[in-house]
């Protein structure tokens, strides 16, 4: 297998869904190391895209410029609605952003 090859057996694995150095290295039967420097390299000519998970890297392939981004399984999507009621607890309405900044360097 030709580096072009592996790099382009990549990304095909990419397009289906994302995956972390070591599901790459076992579904083409490479090195860890072999798949990551590929990996790193399609992040570096913008034909992948890097996600940090926790302590795992994990790597899905770029969208194109037309189509829509598909959304990984992994990932738990909110609305912006729900998103807005989670950060309310911050940021308070019935509070003047002074009040805030006063009541904060009290704390410290």
């Amino acid at each position: 297998m030709t580096l072009q090859d592996l790099d382009d057996s990549i990304l095909e694995l990419l397009r289906k869904g994302a995956l972390t150095p070591d599901e790459v290295a076992k579904k083409l039967r490479v090195s860890w190391a072999t798949a990551n420097g590929h990996l790193l390299k399609l992040v570096g000519e913008s034909k992948a895209v890097l996600v940090r998970k926790g302590r795992v890297n994990v790597y899905h392939g770029k969208a194109s410029s037309g189509g829509m981004f598909l959304v990984p399984g992994w990932i738990k999507t909110k609305s912006l609605e729900e998103l807005s009621d989670e950060l309310t607890q911050y940021f308070p309405r019935n509070i003047t952003s002074a009040e805030m900044v006063e009541k904060e360097r009290r704390k410290a």
